[in-house]
């Protein structure tokens, strides 16, 4: 983007996000789901039976916010009309939208999260926007519905997050995760592959209620993380190749936050969660840091060398082994009878 500096960069499986130093987004690549955030997914008949879609190519910035009719109507101290079914929330634009500015942005497998930047006037609530594939309730809307354009999330409006606004979004591949001012996070979509979806943004109490503030948080395909101010960092979730960091001997799986005793009294200050790998910053500015840091295992460059040595080999082995079984004859006809 010529011009622009740009401060944050997310992608996603099929999409990339940008933000500039100005607070404005910028997206490329697929429209399948609308998570370019132009309004449309361009979906157009290549021919008998078969669909596509105009994705983007180029990085272009997007300035479209919208809103429920019903959302509208709050805002304004009104009262929402209960003649609007589930699924048939009627949009409009946010009158603003040309004037709000983004502190972040998440993308997740097909979905994208934004949160607004905080203003100078202390009566401003930064507000949430989500946009793309809607299902199991991954935007917050309350519905499996995809939304093609920024659409502000009602949830986190009202007095509930004046005091604690939202001040990051983080989307995992079918999940989101918000977390606000005061280190509260809250929870909608889906990360397991059993269970219900969680439609609407919920607080995980399990930590709000127990007097954690949450200061990094993280998401996957199938994995979440919460760490904490007194280095406290718990996931849930299925980690099949350890990426829960439980350890070697226990669960792989959990259903309900679960403490990571590997990373007992460190102060997580950035958490990152890929496919069947988690990604840690760990603070190291004291003694305290330090001592809780030797209690983590380190990895060596040797290890990782051998490893990569390891892996080659069996690629190696297994190529000789498939060259080395003689091709199948295919027969042709019936076979004779004897």
């Amino acid at each position: 983007v010529a011009g622009v500096k740009i401060v944050q960069a997310s992608c996603g499986e099929n999409i990339s996000a940008l933000l500039c130093s100005k607070g404005h987004l910028y997206t490329t690549g697929s429209s399948e789901w609308g998570q370019l955030g132009n309004g449309e997914t361009g979906e157009y008949i290549v021919t008998a039976g078969r669909l596509s879609y105009a994705n983007c190519s180029k990085f272009l910035s997007r300035s479209n916010f919208v809103q429920s009719e019903q959302d509208a109507l709050l805002e304004k101290g009104g009262m929402p009309s209960s003649s609007t079914g589930a699924g048939k929330a009627k949009i409009i634009p946010l009158e603003d939208a040309r004037r709000i500015r983004l502190a972040t942005v998440s993308c997740g497998k097909n979905h994208i999260l934004a949160v607004e930047a905080a203003s100078t006037s202390s009566e401003h609530v930064p507000r949430v926007f989500s946009w793309g594939c809607g299902d199991y309730g991954r935007l917050g809307h309350t519905v499996q519905a995809d939304e093609y354009t920024p659409r502000m999330i009602g949830a986190f409006r009202g007095p509930l997050f004046a005091n604690n606004p939202p001040v990051e979004a983080i989307a995992g591949s079918t999940c989101s995760l918000v977390r606000t001012r005061h280190g509260h996070v809250y929870y909608f979509g889906k990360h397991r592959t059993v269970g219900e979806a969680t439609m609407r943004p919920t607080l995980v109490d399990a930590l709000a209620n127990n007097g954690h503030v949450v200061t990094a948080v993280g998401a996957g395909s199938t994995t979440v993380f919460c760490c904490t101010t007194n280095g406290v960092t718990v996931s849930w979730g299925h980690g099949n190749h350890g990426e829960l960091g439980y350890g070697k001997g226990e669960n792989k799986s959990s259903s309900k936050p679960k403490f990571v005793n590997g990373l007992d009294s460190c102060l997580v200050t950035d958490v990152a969660c890929g496919m069947a790998h988690t990604l840690f910053m760990i603070r190291n500015e004291d003694e305290e840091d330090a001592k809780a840091l030797k209690k983590v295992a380190t990895l060596e460059l040797e290890e990782v060398a051998q490893f990569i040595e390891e892996v080659k080999s069996r690629k190696i082995a297994k190529d000789a082994e498939e060259d080395a079984e003689p091709p199948k004859k295919k027969s042709r006809g019936k076979a004779k009878k004897n």
